[in-house]
């Protein structure tokens, strides 16, 4: 009889320890998925500043070099700010919803990537 409960107190010991096991695999898991993202995030938001650094000298440079051509460096400030206007707008109904949907579809992706 004894021999049968030491049996089950070690299947019982291993079962909990399989359970204990477990869980921190999928705490070790999830701590790495969510690591990867904010490092995905933080390199994605250092190439955003670089890249709107890099744009917002162009967009000067351009607006310069459009009023030095018109007479007037307004006149080039107000040309490269209507181009952004109508960039803007154009994303706004043609693209919201697919720029949208790609941001979701690399959030989901880096969830459920093994």
């Amino acid at each position: 009889m004894d021999e049968e409960k030491s049996f089950t107190k070690r299947l019982y010991e291993k079962g909990v320890q399989y359970v204990e096991t477990t869980i921190e695999l999928y705490k070790l898991k999830g701590i790495s998925v969510f690591a990867g993202i904010l490092s995905g995030i933080a390199i994605g938001f250092l190439i955003w500043v670089i890249f709107f650094m890099f744009l917002l000298f162009l967009s000067i440079a351009a607006a310069f070099y459009f009023g030095d051509l018109l007479g007037k460096w307004h006149y080039g400030f107000f040309i490269v700010t209507g181009i952004y206007a109508l960039l803007g707008i154009l994303i706004f109904i043609i693209g919201f919803k697919n720029i949208k949907q790609m941001i979701n579809n690399l959030i989901v992706g880096k969830l459920f990537k093994e």
